[in-house]
């Protein structure tokens, strides 16, 4: 701090002299003014580290100074802005704009100083960019008896070396991304980055620029120059989740960088090569997704060189019980509690239950017995399912139990469709709380119900 530079912009005399005062103190070189026409030219002549501006100060528009300071060779400055007119839309904008800090009028001295300490911090101190950290993954731990999901694992295990990409396919909370850093885990790239994006819980102007980066004044707000999750996974691996959600036109943007080694910025002239290893899931059918024009067929080729189905948690009898004491040791852990395991009984309830959330579900069912539970085994009450589950619902909601309706009846598919719609039918169409009463997430529940506009 000592020495460095610090740019003054205030019409009040006094208020000038008093913060002169204080940042002299803190060992600024201060230069202070009472209007502001010359600021920009200041700037890139005497390249100040801080400025502290009145936005009403004559001669001075914030917006316009920071815009033409990001257009400049001398880029934004850490600029903390004074303002005696606190509207939300209008601080947004500045801090999108690159201001650092916003401080309503009358502005403590105190409070101003910490703000400069914090932005100098950030400049002084930034963090270490990803391909500047040590790279320390957690050991991935897959629990499994069951004799598919260990041949899958033992394929994983064969081809995680190569430079192949992957396809990863498995309903909803079955494990898919815990495969792909299990791959991550044991191939050559375990000491790089594993880079994680999902491609459905991003617009598609957003997307592209995450993805590929973008260049500095390539759109409205690109105040520099980003790069994209594939530069940040060069050498390591890029997890896609949900790649069937991907916009058409930035498929064959992604085709083009698997098949060239480069990625074109957002507003970028030159390529940039990258050495990445794609490893994409997706809960849908891939197959009927390109069928249906959804997924180009040529990019599905492209990522299936090696494909690998997740079976679901109901057709993994074998893995309940390893699951359920992997899980009870976890979160007596985390919660501090002293469950040891199961009764046969409750054990039986869960061998019983379909499982259309797959393991997420029989996680969060385990994690709420041992919270609940009042001895050191869990019982069949503590699950909270089948006569448990529906008392439950039934006096949070007031709605109706399940027992009145016949779930026996036709394919596995129709007697989900039944169950999803009865419970939006008694949560009165919450989403949210249909998801937590089926024990699956919003976003399964939601892609459920787009299955559903295609007849089966």
């Amino acid at each position: 701090m000592p020495g460095q530079k610090l740019f003054l912009i205030i019409e009040n005399p006094k208020e000038r002299m008093i913060y002169t005062d204080l940042f002299k103190g803190m060992g600024f070189l201060v230069d202070a003014v009472p209007e502001g026409s010359g600021a920009l030219n200041y700037l890139l002549s005497q390249k100040p580290e801080v400025v502290v501006a009145d936005d009403g100060t004559p001669g001075f528009s914030t917006l316009d100074f920071l815009k033409q300071a990001a257009d400049s060779d001398t880029g934004v400055p850490k600029t903390i802005i004074l303002t005696s007119d606190p509207v939300v839309d209008y601080a947004v904008s500045l801090i999108q704009h690159g201001a650092m800090d916003y401080l309503i009028k009358p502005v403590d001295p105190r409070q101003l100083e910490l703000s400069v300490k914090k932005s100098l911090a950030t400049a002084i101190a930034p963090l270490p960019s990803e391909k500047e950290k040590t790279v320390k993954h957690k050991a991935v731990q897959i629990v499994t008896k069951d004799p598919k999901m260990e041949n899958l694992l033992k394929l994983a295990a064969r081809v995680a070396d190569s430079s192949a990409s992957v396809l990863i396919q498995g309903e909803s909370g079955t494990g898919k991304e815990l495969l792909a850093k299990f791959l991550h885990e044991k191939s050559a790239r375990c000491n790089q980055s594993f880079i994680a994006i999902n491609c459905a819980a991003l617009p598609e102007n957003l997307l592209e620029s995450e993805l590929f980066g973008h260049e500095k004044g390539a759109f409205t707000g690109a105040l520099a120059r980003k790069a994209g999750k594939f530069e940040l996974a060069d050498k390591g691996t890029l997890f896609l989740d949900e790649i069937t959600e991907m916009q058409y036109h930035l498929q064959s943007k992604l085709l083009r960088v698997l098949q060239e080694k480069v990625v074109d910025r957002v507003g970028g002239t030159q390529p940039v090569g990258v050495d990445v290893r794609v490893i994409a899931t997706t809960n849908r059918d891939a197959k009927s997704a390109v069928e249906n024009h959804a997924f180009r067929e040529d990019l599905f080729y492209r990522l299936n060189t090696i494909p690998l189905i997740i079976p679901p948690l109901r057709e993994r009898s074998q893995d309940i019980r390893p699951l359920c004491d992997f899980f009870i040791k976890k979160y007596c852990r985390i919660d501090a509690r002293s469950v040891k395991g199961l009764t046969d009984q409750a054990l039986s309830v869960l061998h019983n239950h379909s499982f259309p959330g797959n393991v997420r579900e029989l996680e969060n069912v385990i994690h709420r017995a041992v919270l609940i539970s009042e001895t050191d085994m869990i019982t069949p009450s503590d699950l909270l399912m089948d006569d448990g589950e529906e008392t439950a619902f039934s006096e949070d909601t007031g709605a109706e139990s399940f027992a009145d309706e016949d779930f026996s009846a036709g394919s596995l598919k129709e007697m989900e469709h039944r169950m999803i719609f009865r419970t939006l039918d008694q949560t009165e169409g919450n989403r949210t709380h249909a998801a937590k009463i089926l024990g699956i997430s919003v976003r399964t529940l939601r892609n459920k119900l787009n299955e559903y506009k295609e007849p089966f």
